[in-house]
């Protein structure tokens, strides 16, 4: 995440507490999580002193590997130098949690693939059967044009129902097992002794951003920050609008939206910004007044 990016939702946060703390330096850990019968990581960076301390449990993206580890190495000491507790949870199949489950990236790219797949098998007999039935009915070069056709079309129908597989299984894994993870995560947390269990907020970017909104309906998070949560996904999965869209119309904490003016699309944000403010709720902003910032 940009460095803009990562002031803002510190920024934001710190409307929560005052008077405001003195910087402290960071040091951080590696946990563990046991819940259901996975084992989770995660990375605690924790200010100096016996606490308790406010926090955040922030969502990663889908970044693979340890990749994540990179905004926790810029988000942490920023949290920490203004007296928070930052908690960067791997879920499973992810960086530290690699040996949990499945990575949630390639779980979409395989029902994408199975999807793929099962419509050729399907196109196969499609194809052979419109070649033989124009045989002696039709010239060679009309044949010939209307199976470019129809492979076309046939093309394109399984493109899109490969498309709308993978959007199906991402938005359950989100909903789902990717949820459950940031909920034990939290439930760790909140058990801390050097955590105020009632000043906990919740961040995220990408898939990250998504987990937040749907924490901000399901958990008590006192505020939640979503940066981008959906917007590569947003325009070809009207799953996940619908449930985006739901929770946030439900959130039981207030919730601010950010995104990079260059960003993949910037409907999301704006779009849920609205939503909040359609059923009354606290989105920071008039979404008609929300600007981009700049990359």
């Amino acid at each position: 995440m940009p460095t803009h990016a990562s002031h803002l939702i510190v920024g934001f946060l710190l409307l929560l507490q005052a008077p405001r703390p003195q910087p402290a330096p960071a040091v951080s850990e590696t946990v563990t999580i046991s819940a259901g019968g996975r084992t989770l990581h995660g990375v605690l960076y924790r200010p100096v002193g016996p606490g308790p301390f406010p926090a955040v449990l922030y969502n990663h993206g889908s970044a693979p590997g340890t990749l994540n580890d990179q905004a926790f190495e810029v988000l942490g000491p920023l949290f920490v130098s203004r007296g928070w507790v930052f908690f960067a949870p791997y879920r499973r199949g992810q960086g530290l949690s690699a040996s949990a489950g499945p990575y949630i990236g390639d779980q979409i790219a395989d029902a994408r693939r199975r999807r793929f797949w099962q419509g050729g098998a399907l196109a196969v007999p499609l194809l052979a059967l419109t070649w033989f039935g124009l045989w002696r009915r039709q010239p060679t070069g009309v044949r010939a044009v209307v199976m470019v056709a129809v492979a076309l079309c046939a093309a394109w129908a399984i493109n899109v129902s490969a498309q709308r597989a993978a959007a199906s299984t991402m938005v359950r894994l989100l909903d789902t097992e990717q949820f459950s993870d940031q909920l034990a995560a939290l439930q760790w947390l909140q058990r801390q002794p050097l955590v105020q269990p009632d000043r906990i907020a919740a961040a995220g970017n990408s898939f990250g951003g998504v987990e937040a909104i749907l924490g901000a309906e399901r958990a008590p998070y006192c505020a939640v920050v979503d940066a981008a949560g959906g917007a590569e996904s947003w325009a070809v999965a009207p799953g996940l609008r619908a449930l985006m869209d739901g929770a946030v119309r439900r959130a039981r904490a207030p919730v601010f939206f950010i995104q990079a003016e260059n960003d993949y699309d910037l409907a999301p944000g704006r779009s849920l910004a609205k939503a909040i403010h359609d059923v009354g709720k606290n989105a920071g902003e008039d979404p008609s007044q929300i600007r981009p910032v700049a990359s």
